[in-house]
């Protein structure tokens, strides 16, 4: 049985579609999505007892009865020649029938048009005609007070949205300019997953956004050196289907010439680094100043505001590690900090107490990361903005000097993270940790909570020592870079 979802795969790689029917990938969801949307949709549109609730692997036929004598059907599961899907809510009134499509994220996108569409072709072979299509979705304006109002925070809206989460297009006239016959498409999936294997094609879709689950399934790891590391370059896939495989050998005509790229080039060129030692030396002399504070933090995501002055998909920042270096060389200071539940302000007052009042405070990725965290705070609580704003504005993004091409390893293989630093820099290694990732980190904290005392123990030391190894990290990394403008 194929599910609508396996659609969107197929047509965006036959091979992704057919090894997602042979292989599955352990994922770890970015998001908490700290309500169920169901009760909450219940709860908005006052259904009545007149309904029928699908379940998990709910036989089709169920829902074709329930279509028959109630008068709502909430995750209703329809099939059709071995393509199933999910309704999210389908209500039969005024001798209409109208479809609720439903979001846990704000601006559902027009490119949900084709999903959508075969959704209701498949309902059409069941002789079931949709007449209305609404989608429900979280409203982005909507702040949270002491309890969650669940008619603020659902949208109703007959609209998608553009790529600027502008509404303008209904969803039925985008529907219906995407029907077709999804006989044909059915029939498609079933030649592609029959195959003994699929053919590999690189397109862009291989990495753009997150690199595909199945990426090293399809294609081998490349050499650190190899031109298909060079950034931001449209043309790099066509020079190694040309014989060019090296960075150094990197068709000057076929590159867009940032100094990223330059710096990749010429590490190559050079024995495998390339550093712009004058760079760095204005860029230090321009922004370090001791006491040096690195600084990190760990979040997690809420779809639902989960407390009082948050937003949907508002960050709740749980961790901090501070490593203070008072003096060039001099021994560090480590304090740190993880809470629990709306740990917010606790973490505000930690922080403010724990930061030295002068000097550098060292953060990589900053303006993503730890100074919009400083940023959402100071909103959600104003008596602090002050004290915050001058913190996040003495901090220093240590990434500029790599993301600008100032210094460039081939080791680094066209990134330039913390984990893929402190390697090469030093004999450290994340994955001599028991967390290793962000994402890790976050599962760790959704467990810690609800943990017992010892598990709690257990988990809080390897929390700290994960969030201490990122700061540390920073350490590691910009005094490489000292040592290499002093040399």
């Amino acid at each position: 049985m194929y599910h609508i979802s396996d659609i969107k795969k197929m047509e965006k790689c036959n091979r992704l579609f057919w090894l997602s029917r042979r292989k599955t990938h352990e994922h770890i969801a970015y998001v908490n999505y700290n309500e169920n949307m169901n009760e909450l949709i219940k709860e908005r549109m006052m259904f009545g007892k007149n309904i029928f609730e699908g379940e998990k692997n709910d036989d089709p036929m169920l829902a074709i009865q329930a279509y028959e004598d109630k008068k709502v059907l909430l995750n209703a599961r329809f099939a059709y020649d071995e393509l199933r899907i999910n309704i999210p809510v389908l209500i039969q009134e005024n001798n209409k029938t109208i479809l609720y499509m439903t979001y846990r994220n704000c601006y559902p996108k027009e490119t949900e048009a084709q999903y959508i569409a075969d959704m209701i072709s498949v309902l059409e072979q069941l002789n079931i005609c949709v007449d209305e299509i609404y989608a429900i979705h979280l409203n982005a304006n909507y702040i949270r007070g002491k309890e969650l109002d669940v008619f603020s925070l659902l949208k109703i809206s007959d609209c998608l949205y553009n790529n600027h989460n502008r509404g303008g297009h209904k969803i039925v006239d985008l529907v219906n300019e995407k029907k077709r016959d999804i006989t044909e498409v059915i029939d498609r999936m079933k030649r592609i997953d029959a195959q003994k294997d699929v053919e590999i094609k690189r397109t862009t879709a291989c990495t753009r956004g997150n690199k595909c689950s199945f990426y090293n399934d399809c294609f081998e790891e490349e050499g650190v050196a190899s031109i298909t590391n060079l950034v931001q370059s449209q043309y790099k896939y066509m020079m190694k289907d040309n014989g060019i495989t090296r960075l150094k050998d990197a068709d000057i005509s076929r590159i867009e010439g940032s100094r990223h790229q330059y710096a990749q080039i010429m590490a190559d060129r050079n024995g495998g680094l390339f550093v712009d030692i004058p760079a760095l030396q204005v860029w230090r002399d321009e922004n370090i100043e001791y006491p040096i504070s690195y600084l990190d933090f760990e979040w997690e995501t809420y779809a639902f505001p989960p407390y009082e002055g948050m937003k949907p998909y508002d960050v709740l920042t749980f961790q901090f590690s501070l490593h203070v270096e008072e003096k060039k060389g001099s021994e560090l200071k480590h304090i740190g900090f993880i809470g629990e539940g709306d740990c917010r302000e606790q973490f505000i007052q930690k922080l403010l107490s724990s930061v030295p009042e002068c000097g550098t405070i060292m953060v990589f990725n900053m303006e993503g990361a730890e100074k919009l965290r400083l940023r959402q705070l100071a909103q959600q609580f104003p008596k602090y903005e002050e004290p915050l704003r001058k913190l996040w504005e003495r901090m220093v993004d240590l990434s500029l000097p790599f993301a600008t091409g100032n210094i460039y390893d081939v080791r680094m293989a066209g990134m330039y993270s913390l984990k893929v630093l402190v390697p090469i820099f030093s004999k450290y290694r994340y994955d001599d940790l028991a967390i290793s990732y962000g994402m890790d980190a976050v599962a760790k904290w959704r467990i810690y909570q609800t943990s017992k005392e010892n598990e709690k123990k257990i988990i809080y030391d390897e929390l700290t020592q994960y969030c201490a190894m990122d700061t540390y990290a920073e350490y590691i990394v910009y005094h490489a870079l000292e040592n290499m403008m002093d040399a």
